[in-house]
């Protein structure tokens, strides 16, 4: 009895070790490229740390570029990280994704909480006893749901557009509103060239901090 007690310490003691690990794995990166070093790239993320990812062959890369609302046509396939409910979806950010990168891309699934340009903090500044008209653009953090599928019908509206995202080969379908602050742009398959120090990357992660997607800014942050 007391050799089981002693192994389930050891077990429940090396569980709690692993934990923290498994949570603390990479899945996404987002920040400046610090150094390219063969084929390691570290990154400086948004909170101040550094990450150095492994690269190879199987590594894509890809620049990403503005674009906006008016370029989103019918079947044009679209990456959308939304927020709201299934039956109120609205996009923080849009991605124009072209056929050439839209493999292996599920439907809709959870994402990570990102700045929500929809929703800003306005307020007055009093400078010398007089209102300023200028505008506190606090971004708030908002949980997210990527969702990714054709174009399969547009609708215009006074604050944005309407689209209605088709997936599962048109078996099933989602309807995202659009509003005119949501960033667009669009992806445009790219090689290893791309990388320089001091762009803004978004990196998808690979078990092991292998970097499966690079995607570089030319031009805007990346979003996502």
């Amino acid at each position: 009895m007391r050799n089981l007690a002693k192994t389930s310490t050891v077990t429940a003691v090396a569980l709690l070790i692993a934990l923290p690990a498994l949570a603390q794995s990479l899945t996404r990166v987002r920040g400046i490229i610090t150094a390219v070093d063969g084929g390691r790239i570290t990154v400086r993320e948004r909170d101040g740390g550094a990450v150095t990812l492994n690269t190879d062959g199987k590594t894509s890369y890809a620049y990403v570029v503005p674009s906006s609302i008016n370029d989103i046509k019918a079947n044009d396939f679209i990456g959308a990280a939304v927020k709201g409910p299934s039956s109120a979806l609205v996009a923080v950010e849009v991605a124009l994704i072209p056929e050439d990168m839209r493999a292996g891309r599920i439907a809709f699934y959870g994402w990570d909480p990102l700045p929500d340009p929809t929703m800003t903090k306005r307020s007055d500044v009093t400078v010398t006893g007089s209102v300023s008209n200028t505008s506190d653009r606090t971004v708030k953090l908002v949980d997210t749901n990527m969702t990714n599928g054709l174009v399969a019908a547009i609708r215009s509206g006074g604050v944005g557009r309407r689209l209605t995202i088709t997936y599962d080969e048109g078996r099933k379908s989602l309807s995202i509103a659009v509003p005119r602050r949501a960033p667009v742009v669009r992806y445009v398959l790219a090689d290893r060239s791309a990388l320089a120090v001091g762009s803004a990357v978004f990196i998808k992660i690979n078990p092991g901090n292998e970097a499966d997607l690079v995607t570089i800014g030319k031009g805007v942050t990346p979003p996502m």
